[in-house]
């Protein structure tokens, strides 16, 4: 009898463990299969660890890797302009350290990555920050686990894949959260930039307090870890800051020297939509004092980047970087401040 009980618990034990991961694999709401009919926060927006991992050891063929800004960049999008599958990993406030061991993971698993090459991640001090710190620490102990089973059996999944369910059942739309930040108000304050974004060094912690470029050696081996097929991408900000980055702490200087080591040391293809163009000097393309672009410039961005060649270059907002147009372009943008 005791024999026969425990059996049946165990049998239904093993149903209703199956019954879960079935459940978690067929809404998939991390869109570890596919990216069709899944939630944009979901997709973009949540950074966690073993999330990560999971869609690096998923079938993709892009991996887009970045901070917050990378967030406004959908890989449903990506994936219909290049017919290439492709998945989000990026990290809010990444440094570079963070991003390099991305990009070198997606490498040793035979991927590629489209990897953005943000001014303040390339801010050295912000790995002191102890929140940093530990953050580092948990992706570098989590990025190689095997998933094969946690993968779709965990808490976290579970709850997400209910949420899912239950959001498609109250009628809400998928990209909602895309969509609030597109109509989001767009104005830029000079005086909160100035006080906030640390480029006065008047706070410890923040973006661009103490700004400290990594050495050549860093970015080169960044630059080396990437092949032919992966991107970099340096992303638009509102055009009030480049002012602010050549007065203050030689930002733009030490950036610059950043990007000169990135080209001159890489097979990838480098854009850069830094600098005046059509995205950066309209303020509705931005929103958070200018910090972050509006989702609807990723789609401008990625059609130039992954369209096809035949674009009118008259109206393109990026630029292809290569060693021999990387001088005049970065003195041009130096000089172009009015």
């Amino acid at each position: 009898m005791f024999k026969r009980s425990v059996q049946k618990i165990s049998v239904t034990f093993l149903l209703l463990i199956s019954s879960i991961i079935a459940l978690n694999y067929i809404v998939d709401p991390y869109g570890y299969n596919s990216r069709d009919g899944k939630f944009i926060k979901n997709l973009t927006m949540f950074n966690k660890p073993h999330v990560t991992n999971a869609r690096i050891n998923s079938d993709g063929h892009y991996y887009l890797i970045g901070s917050s800004r990378m967030a406004r960049v959908n890989p449903q999008a990506i994936e219909k302009i290049s017919g290439k599958q492709t998945h989000n990993i990026k990290i809010d406030g990444a440094t570079l350290p963070e991003n390099y061991n991305l990009a070198f993971r997606v490498k040793d698993v035979g991927k590629f990555f489209i990897y953005s090459f943000d001014a303040f991640s390339a801010n050295k001090a912000r790995e002191s920050y102890k929140e940093i710190m530990i953050r580092n620490e948990q992706y570098q102990k989590v990025i190689s686990d095997n998933v094969f089973f946690t993968k779709f059996f965990n808490s976290d999944i579970t709850l997400r894949t209910l949420q899912h369910l239950i959001k498609i059942l109250k009628g809400e739309v998928i990209d909602k959260q895309y969509l609030e930040e597109n109509s989001r108000f767009s104005g830029f304050d000079f005086d909160t930039v100035l006080d906030k974004s640390g480029i006065l060094n008047n706070l410890s912690k923040s973006n661009f307090s103490n700004f400290d470029a990594y050495p050549d050696e860093s970015i080169i081996r960044l630059a080396t870890l990437a092949t032919k097929d992966d991107i970099f991408i340096i992303f638009p900000k509102y055009y009030s800051y480049y002012p602010l980055f050549a007065t203050y702490q030689d930002i733009e200087a030490k950036y610059f020297a950043s990007i000169r080591a990135l080209v001159n040391n890489t097979d990838a293809k480098v854009w850069s939509f830094y600098g005046r163009n059509s995205i950066t000097e309209d303020e509705n393309n931005f929103i958070d004092n200018g910090w972050h672009f509006k989702p609807h410039v990723s789609n401008i961005i990625f059609q130039e980047v992954l369209g096809d060649n035949l674009k009118d270059l008259n109206n393109q907002n990026g630029f292809l970087l290569n060693k021999e147009n990387l001088e005049n372009y970065l003195s041009s943008i130096a000089k172009d401040k009015s």
